[in-house]
């Protein structure tokens, strides 16, 4: 599967150690919005903000807002 955007996020404070990872995919002739997480180090927990392909606008308009909440919660996109 060939993803059109992605971006790997971090958040460290204390003991917590995360990683939350979003992209957008094609897939069945539109687009997907997949995300996982989880700690670092560890096996990454998976799922979708796009239960079935959209348009690359809507699919983008998703991946921002997502991208924006967590960093908004403190990610950032450089490794600590």
């Amino acid at each position: 599967m060939q993803s059109k955007e992605s971006i790997a996020l971090y958040f460290k404070e204390g003991t917590s150690d995360k990683v939350y990872e979003c992209s957008i995919d094609a897939e069945a002739g539109g687009f997907v919005v997949n995300f996982a997480f989880g700690r670092r180090g560890s096996v990454l927990k998976e799922g979708t903000k796009t239960p079935s392909p959209v348009s690359f606008d809507e699919a983008k308009k998703v991946y921002n807002k997502v991208v924006g909440e967590k960093m908004a919660k403190g990610y950032s996109t450089t490794e600590p």
